[in-house]
C-alpha cells in the first residue's frame, strides 16, 4: 500500500514510467532542440526564438509544465525534474559550444547553470503546489 507522502513524492504508481517520458523527456526534447537552433542557426528563425521562445522555454515554461504534471498525477520528483531541464540543457549545449570554439564565455558556465537551475526550482515547486491545488479543488 502506497502511503500519502510516497505518492505526493513519486505520484501516482500507474503510468509512472510514460507520465516521466511525456513531462520530463518531452519538455527536455523540446529545450534542447530550441537551444541548439538558437545556438547554431543563423537568421530570422534564430533571432525569434531566441527573443520570444528562449525566455518562455527557460523561465515560463517550467511552472506550468510542473503545474500539468501535478494535475495529471504526477509527483514532486518529476516537478523537480522539470525544473532542471533548462538549466542542465542550457549547460549542456552551451560547453558543447565552448568545446568547438563558436564562443568563449564570459561569465563561468557552472554559476549560470546554478542560476538558471534555482530559478527552475523555483518555479517548479510553485507550479507543483498550484497544480495539486487545482487537482485538490477539482475533486472537491
Amino acid at each position: 500500500m502506497i502511503t500519502v507522502s510516497e505518492r505526493l513524492l513519486w505520484g501516482r504508481q500507474e503510468g509512472r514510467v510514460r507520465h516521466w517520458s511525456v513531462f520530463v523527456g518531452g519538455f527536455a526534447g523540446v529545450v534542447f532542440a530550441l537551444l541548439f537552433v538558437i545556438l547554431f542557426g543563423t537568421g530570422s528563425g534564430a533571432r525569434l526564438a531566441y527573443d520570444l521562445l528562449l525566455p518562455a522555454a527557460l523561465f515560463y515554461a517550467p511552472p506550468i509544465i510542473s503545474a500539468l504534471s501535478a494535475f495529471r498525477g504526477g509527483g514532486l520528483l518529476v516537478s523537480l525534474a522539470v525544473g532542471v531541464v533548462p538549466s542542465i540543457s542550457f549547460g549542456v549545449v552551451t560547453f558543447i559550444r565552448q568545446i568547438t570554439g563558436a564562443s568563449s564565455g564570459d561569465v563561468w558556465l557552472p554559476v549560470l547553470v546554478l542560476a538558471f537551475g534555482s530559478l527552475g526550482l523555483i518555479g517548479s515547486v510553485v507550479g507543483f503546489l498550484a497544480g495539486r491545488g487545482v487537482l485538490r479543488f477539482v475533486e472537491g
